[in-house]
């Protein structure tokens, strides 16, 4: 008979590695944000929309912000 227990342990393991993820995602967002604000190389145009984007479109905005303005503060 199948115990209706054998898998809660995976269950909850998968979760907190879930969790974890999401975690990594919005530290990686709240840093490209503060990022953004405090990047003296791009006019204030473009910051203002590069902040709309991040809190419109969450992990994509920030994705490209990366690799296109971030790089340039380095």
């Amino acid at each position: 008979m199948l115990n209706i227990f054998a898998f809660a342990g995976l269950g909850f393991t998968l979760s907190i590695i879930v969790i974890l993820i999401l975690l990594l995602i919005l530290a990686f967002e709240i840093w490209m944000l503060i990022s953004a604000i405090t990047n003296k190389q791009i006019t204030d145009t473009v910051k203002i929309l590069w902040i709309v984007g991040m809190v419109l479109i969450h992990p994509i905005a920030a994705i490209v912000y990366y690799f296109t303005d971030y790089q340039k503060t380095r």
